[in-house]
């Protein structure tokens, strides 16, 4: 299959995929990482997850939905802001080699309620593309693209695929060919247009199959990805306005996050290692193998694959092999949408399912000098995880592989793109690739693998270079490795594969395969804050976390061993890509466990908290104002020199953290004041004491800087009445029942008693 990098210019077969190339946007755009994922209804993503199961009857719509926060100040006016998203997408990978692009968003089929990160105020922009087929015109399909726009968004533009035929706008004024502008009518504003999905590409490369079709429409059914929609907005307000995407199916179908099916299927879905995969099968397609296979197969592979990028949601559809010549027999596009012919096979070297899937994990983007590992990452791990599962025996993996040791790649240079020949990528990539796995293994008593030269990769913000590929094989095997591993990467030596021996060796039984998560943000106990506002209090249930300037987070990040033996760990926290915090530690096999990272948020801002590609957005603002809204003074009245308290009821009634500076006055003259630190949603009282000398109507108040309330208090001429402190006296008593001070009472009568009897007596 082909696989290009994420983030990159769509270009190439995506722009043939839309139809043509879109009108650039503005200067002021900027690329848009997708936020946050769609879920489908009754379905939630989690570290374990039950058995898939078909859906009832068949799906009758699909979605998919994607946020992007973007803000920047414009150039002409601080005041306002612009945003913009779906610039960019990730770019296809695909069994056989194209070039293209690919996009990005979050995967779900059927009936779908949106997961989205969303700012105050519900202020997001809400796009909905809606596609379904026209049945009077095959090779056609039908899209409504509908905005719903806030409030604050002052301007709105978007671009169509350049092909596409445009058949009705409402609340858009048409700028070119592609481009519309929002005419800032309220409401929903909509583009009606059509497009022809039927796409071919030359057949090339090891998975390359007999016809031509990447996308078609064949009358019956459609399958295709969708439209590249680049928007960009103006906005007012400091907080940015989120950008939602929903993609959906008006009939029968199946949408993710950029592959869409129409007609009538059926979806399966199973939820393991933090990842929903959603299984689409089509009434037209006949399996190889069975969807609940499919799914197992693929979970066993996330679980196994501890490399960081699990994304939530997963979009697989099982193509009708039969009814199509397609180009390819598997294609990966954004962040883990990907198609597979319905009649590939689980049991065979060359997994197709896997290959698509490995794709899927691969976040960092590549150089020249890099882009082998692209192809010949996913080939050898589609085949080392199937040998793991018992779908195939040794020596049809070792078959595979060798296949890059023949002489024709004798004369390959991996990192010299010119020198490949027959899909040297593929093969003596595969090859390579199970080599520098090797290497690392034997090197550290199989401590490490190359699992973790591919997990530092996915770490990497921007394309990996040859030197940098090396320091990481380095970092993780040591001189030797790298030194091997640049041999055989850089100049055109023969390559040979390992033997059975070798293999029982150093893959016999599984090594430590550390894996780091975060926990879903709906768990409150998993992310606590500690500050002067409060302490260690639970922050989790929605998204984002919202804090205040210097306030710590504390995350219990998950870490798990899914080895066979036990390993060392190293938990990161990052963010916004720079690493804050960091724990070690040791866990046995199979032991899971939850270690505690923390970071001080010293400045307001929206930031990326990250732990191995696992996110969570915290939203930093300044501290709420928190006001006065009470006060009260006992006595109220008093004598000269009496002591009045002075209460002060002060209340946040905010959902962040609020402070307020309390100043208490008598006469308008400041006597106490108080810094006051309160949770969201909080009020508490304030007493300060004052003494009143002078006689008359003193007035007494308590303000905040913006509210001040005060009550009057009278002080009549003369002392005060001295302070009397209560006594207590213990009460003793030797038996009976009845007050003690009662008996003595009586005791003290009868002795008084006796002595006046006595005086009388003559």
């Amino acid at each position: 299959m082909f696989v290009l990098p994420r983030r990159v210019v769509a270009v190439g077969l995506v722009v043939l995929l839309l139809g043509g190339g879109i009108t650039p946007l503005p200067a002021a755009a900027a690329t848009d990482r997708a936020a946050a994922a769609g879920t489908s209804a009754g379905t939630a993503a989690g570290l374990d997850g039950e058995k898939c199961a078909p859906r009832a009857g068949t799906a009758t719509g699909g979605a998919a939905s994607a946020a992007v926060e973007a803000g920047r100040p414009a150039a002409t006016d601080p005041a306002v802001r612009t945003g913009s998203a779906d610039t960019h997408r990730r770019r296809a990978r695909g069994r056989g080699d194209t070039t293209g692009a690919g996009a990005a968003t979050a995967a779900s089929v059927g009936t779908v309620a949106s997961n989205v990160t969303q700012t105050d105020g519900g202020d997001v922009i809400r796009q909905t593309q809606t596609y379904a087929r026209v049945q009077s015109q095959p090779g056609e399909v039908a899209v409504t693209l509908s905005y719903a726009i806030p409030d604050r968004v002052v301007g709105l533009e978007t671009h169509v695929p350049a092909a596409a035929t445009v058949t009705g706008t409402d609340g858009f004024d048409r700028v070119n060919e592609s481009a519309y502008e929002w005419d800032e009518t309220p409401g929903t504003a909509t583009i009606s247009y059509r497009v022809n999905p039927n796409r071919t590409i030359e057949k090339s490369g090891p998975e390359g199959a007999e016809g031509r079709y990447l996308s078609v429409d064949t009358g019956e059914w459609a399958l295709l990805t969708r439209s590249l929609t680049p928007t960009r907005w103006r906005y007012t307000g400091r907080e940015p306005v989120g950008y939602n995407r929903t993609v959906r199916t008006a009939g029968p179908g199946a949408a993710g996050e950029e592959i869409v099916y129409l007609g009538e299927v059926a979806t399966f879905e199973e939820t393991a290692h933090n990842q929903t995969f959603t299984l689409a099968v089509p009434e037209r397609a006949t399996m190889a193998a069975s969807p609940i296979s499919v799914l197992d197969s693929m979970t066993n592979a996330s679980n196994a694959l501890r490399v960081g990028d699990r994304d939530r949601h997963v979009f697989v559809v099982a193509a009708p092999s039969e009814a199509v010549d397609w180009g390819v027999e598997g294609y990966q596009i954004g962040d883990a949408d990907m198609w597979v012919q319905s009649r590939q096979s689980l049991a065979t070297a060359n997994n197709v399912w896997l290959h698509e899937y490995v794709h899927s994990r691969q976040a960092y983007e590549t150089t020249p000098g890099t882009r082998w590992t692209v192809e010949g990452w996913a080939t050898y791990y589609a085949a080392a995880l199937t040998l793991e599962q018992d779908r195939i025996g040794f020596d049809e993996f070792r078959a595979q592989l060798a296949v890059g040791g023949r002489p024709v790649y004798s004369d390959v240079a991996l990192t010299d793109r010119a020198t490949w020949t027959d899909d040297a990528n593929y093969r003596k990539g595969a090859l390579v690739a199970g080599r520098a796995d090797v290497h690392v293994r034997s090197a550290t008593g199989r401590n490490r693998t190359l699992q973790t030269v591919f997990q530092s990769l996915n770490g990497y913000r921007d394309p990996v270079t040859q030197s940098q590929f090396l320091a990481e094989v380095e970092a993780a095997g040591g001189p030797g490795v790298r030194d091997a591993t640049a041999t055989e990467t850089e100049t055109a030596t023969a390559v040979t594969m390992w033997n059975e021996t070798t293999h029982r060796r150093l893959f016999g039984s599984i090594p430590a395969r550390i894996g780091y998560s975060l926990p879903p943000p709906d768990r409150d106990a998993a992310y606590r804050v500690d500050s002067l506002y409060r302490s260690n209090a639970p922050v989790g249930g929605s998204e984002p976390i919202r804090l205040v300037r210097n306030e710590t987070l504390a995350v219990n990040a998950v870490v798990e061993n899914a080895g066979g033996e036990a390993g060392a760990y190293n938990a990161t926290l990052a963010v916004n890509g720079t690493v804050v915090a960091a724990r070690q530690g040791r866990l046995d096999a199979g032991e899971r466990t939850e270690v505690e990272l923390t970071h001080t948020f010293a400045a307001p801002g929206r930031y990326v908290v990250s732990v191995d590609g696992d996110t969570v957005t915290v939203v930093v603002s300044d501290p709420a104002a928190a006001s006065v809204t009470g006060v009260s003074a006992s006595p109220r009245e008093l004598g000269q020199g009496g002591r009045v308290d002075v209460a002060a009821t002060v209340a946040n009634q905010h959902d962040i953290p609020g402070t307020a500076a309390v100043v208490f006055r008598r006469d308008g003259v400041v006597f106490a004041e108080q810094r006051l630190y309160l949770p969201p949603q909080t009020t508490r009282t304030v007493v300060r004491t004052v003494t009143l000398d002078d006689p008359g109507t003193v007035s007494l108040s308590a303000g905040d800087g913006q509210t001040t309330m005060a009550v009057d208090v009278t002080v009549s001429t003369g002392t005060a009445e001295p302070t009397r402190t209560p006594t207590t006296t213990e009460a003793r008593t030797t038996g009976g029942t009845g007050d003690g001070f009662s008996a003595l009472a009586a005791l003290l009568a009868a002795l008084l008693a006796a002595l006046l009897a006595r005086r009388r007596e003559p």
